[in-house]
């Protein structure tokens, strides 16, 4: 730990090519109310001074858009100030595939007309 500024680097990967995430967003604690000055960003960020907080966000994040970066450097000298990483993000496709494919009655063996929509949006994920 020093004086002057932190020189941060956040790398992400998406390894299942099958999975598409949307509305993604990785939400940074940067431990100090000033900006941070970004060097290289994929994506767009969002900065909340009045929580010292940095979003950064990603539309798509699938097969075709897998990895991502961002660097920017920060006054400051408390390196664990930077975590926990908050990862929040949507998805139709879920983490363990499954599927219905059709709903009957028990009682006489009908079909049932159905409809299903499949979605997926975590409680908390968090990298520590």
């Amino acid at each position: 730990e020093g004086t002057g500024p932190i020189n941060v680097n956040v790398e992400f990967e998406l390894t299942r090519s099958d999975m598409i995430l949307t509305d993604v967003n990785i939400l940074l604690p940067l431990g100090a109310t000033d900006p941070p000055a970004i060097e290289e960003i994929d994506g767009q960020y969002k900065h909340d001074p009045s929580t010292g907080m940095m979003c950064w966000h990603h539309d798509v994040i699938d097969a075709s858009n897998s990895t991502g970066s961002l660097e920017f450097s920060i006054a400051g000298s408390d390196v664990d100030a930077f975590f926990p990483v908050q990862v929040m993000f949507k998805s139709d496709s879920f983490l363990c595939p499954i599927d219905i494919n059709g709903v009957t009655s028990i009682t006489n063996g009908a079909a049932i007309p159905n409809s299903i929509q499949k979605s997926v949006s975590p409680d908390a994920y968090q990298v520590s």
